[in-house]
């Protein structure tokens, strides 16, 4: 079974994310699977 960990991250630290680690594939799936909380 895996931990499941929640963030909340702002639009900005989303992208930052997405182009310092795109080169990392599990952070990429990680990402892809995060869902999008409303407010």
């Amino acid at each position: 079974m895996m931990t499941k960990y929640v963030v909340t991250l702002s639009e900005e630290d989303r992208k930052m994310i997405m182009d310092c680690h795109s080169k990392n594939p599990s952070i990429m799936a990680a990402m892809e699977n995060a869902k999008k909380a409303e407010d």
